[in-house]
């Protein structure tokens, strides 16, 4: 298949193809057509493994403004993540809206759900005597607006408007940017889900690898344009940023492996399970959907 154009990548991401699978025949085996730089990845460039020093300046930049979106309950708790994208000041309180992944949002009804800078946090400063301050929470989270078709939410806190909360990260159109690149995801992914890690405790972290391209990914039955990536991504990761180097967004941390159990799948080539990790909820997803918020 010959490489995709700029403008036909560029309509792909903005004119969002969806289509209702309801027969048998769209089985988990079928390929979907493809409209994607064809640019080969064997295993060995999939980023594997996730960070917290030695951050480049985009992901260094958007650190502060990346939170763990909690939901607890009765049964136990489980964590998205999420990022500040507007900010709307009303005297002597501020409306932040932040987006995160649509699942997280809705498995968590009737349970207590909040926002919080980080998790697991260190319990003294570098001198081992200092006790560290507690990460700041923002309770009282509300749902503002889902999509579907991308699994991405609008969520709402509204704070005092003199507490510090992390500055909105920039949304533009321009996703096909960092194309062939190398991009980074900052999230709180489940690192204790893969041994080969050696690492238990799900804090804030970054992985790294190459945006490749647009193709075609269902989710819930519905068809949607998305941005394959080869970033290393776990439970967990879902609704956090992902930045190309100059930070602009790139979009939202979507989806990780496929299978029937999570009712996703994704047009790659089935004989190179290695070449991609991750798909990513393109930047105009974002923009559409903070637009049907009523918020440009």
């Amino acid at each position: 298949m010959p490489p995709a154009s700029a403008n036909s990548v560029r309509k792909a991401l903005a004119t969002r193809a969806i289509t209702r699978r309801r027969t048998a025949k769209f089985a988990v085996s079928t390929i979907l057509a493809v409209a994607m730089p064809m640019l080969v990845l064997s295993s060995a460039h999939a980023g594997e493994g996730f960070f917290t020093d030695k951050r480049p300046a985009a992901v260094a930049d958007a650190w502060n403004s990346v939170y763990a979106f909690v939901c607890e309950g009765t049964k136990g708790s489980y964590t998205a993540s999420a990022f500040p994208v507007r900010r709307v000041p009303k005297g002597e309180r501020t409306e932040h809206y932040f987006i995160t992944a649509g699942h997280a949002v809705e498995d968590c009804k009737g349970q207590k759900r909040y926002l919080v800078e980080d998790t697991g946090g260190k319990r003294f400063e570098a001198d081992g005597i200092t006790l560290a301050p507690r990460p700041q929470r923002l309770d009282n989270v509300k749902a503002v607006r889902i999509d579907d078709a991308y699994d991405l939410a609008v969520i709402r806190v509204v704070m005092p408007t003199k507490r510090r909360v992390g500055a909105p990260l920039p949304v533009n159109g321009q996703c096909d940017s960092a194309f062939e690149q190398e991009v980074y995801a900052i999230g709180f992914p489940g690192v204790a889900k893969r041994r080969s890690l050696k690492q238990s405790q799900q804090i804030k972290r970054w992985s790294h690898g190459i945006s490749v391209g647009v193709g075609k990914a269902e989710f819930r039955d519905t068809t949607s344009a998305y941005i394959a990536t080869s970033v290393d991504s776990l439970p967990g990761n879902s609704g956090g940023p992902v930045l190309a180097q100059d930070g602009s967004l790139v979009g939202v941390m979507a989806k990780g492996a496929a299978g029937p159990q999570n009712r996703f799948r994704y047009d790659v080539d089935p004989k190179k399970k290695g070449d991609w990790h991750s798909f990513v909820a393109p930047c105009s997803a974002v923009l559409q959907l903070l637009q049907q918020s009523g918020l440009p």
